[in-house]
């Protein structure tokens, strides 16, 4: 057995220890937010998590519905027409069965058990309200293929995972693990950033062309992320992985609400 195959075995015991169990998936009226099953399902089956898919009602869009004489342009026709409270829930009613039944036809093909839900709000935060240990969220908003190359100082090479860590972090800690396993089972490289602010993650991950950025969840509580969260989101030009606290020998029960059987 090389040594590559020992440490690889390594990393994925250290990642089955650390607790993870569910990969949260959000999606909005956005068709870009379904583009982020293509790389969840690599996730998913490499940390065997289970699949629960999170549909978020952007509640400003009922806000701007509830307005007098609000009106939609739609690019492709060039034409206008009504925006009123029917017309916004006729359209996430689309959009939620499109998303339901992509999930439900990936968590098949992966041999995952998978489970959806709707809620009303801000996508990242919502996202971030339903989190519980144990839990990974992913999104993306992004209207580009996801990344398999990148171009870095003139040469083409496989885009790279990126991962976000807290400042004087445990190399043995479970989030450093898990960006190891991901980044060596997509067969792409792992760039590490300290902790840092927005507007610097999104450079990075610009300049280095990641495909897939891991932010810990300790760090969107923090004032100076929780402003920027939804900017962050729209911008971004990556797939996103926030890896929040991993449950501590918790029992199945507690999260068997959220779980339905493929």
């Amino acid at each position: 057995m090389s040594a590559t195959d020992t440490t690889g075995k390594r990393i994925t015991a250290a990642v089955r220890q650390t607790g993870y169990r569910r990969l949260i998936l959000g999606f909005d009226h956005h068709e870009e937010s379904r583009t982020v099953l293509a790389i969840a399902e690599q996730v998913a089956v490499t940390a065997q998590l289970e699949l629960t898919g999170i549909f978020v009602e952007d509640s400003e869009l009922f806000e701007l519905a509830a307005l007098p004489f609000s009106t939609e342009f739609l690019i492709k026709t060039r034409r206008r027409q009504s925006f009123d409270l029917q017309c916004v829930e006729r359209e996430l009613r689309t959009h939620i069965l499109a998303s339901q039944a992509a999930l439900q036809q990936m968590a098949r093909r992966a041999h995952r058990a998978f489970s959806f839900r709707t809620v009303r709000g801000r996508l990242l935060r919502a996202l971030m309200q339903e989190a519980s240990a144990g839990d990974l969220i992913m999104l993306r908003r992004a209207d580009k293929p996801w990344h398999t190359t990148a171009i870095v100082g003139g040469h083409s090479v496989h885009a790279p995972v990126l991962q976000v860590l807290p400042p004087a972090v445990d190399e043995a800690a479970p989030l450093v693990a898990l960006g190891q396993q991901i980044a060596q089972q997509l067969g792409r490289p792992l760039i590490r950033l300290t902790a840092s602010t927005a507007e610097i993650v999104e450079t990075t991950a610009r300049e280095v062309g990641a495909a897939l950025i891991i932010l810990p969840f300790e760090l969107l509580s923090e004032k100076p992320w929780q402003e920027e969260l939804e900017l962050f989101a729209d911008r971004v030009p990556s797939t996103v992985l926030i890896a929040g606290i991993p449950a501590q020998g918790g029992s199945d029960s507690d999260m068997s609400k959220d779980h339905s059987p493929a």
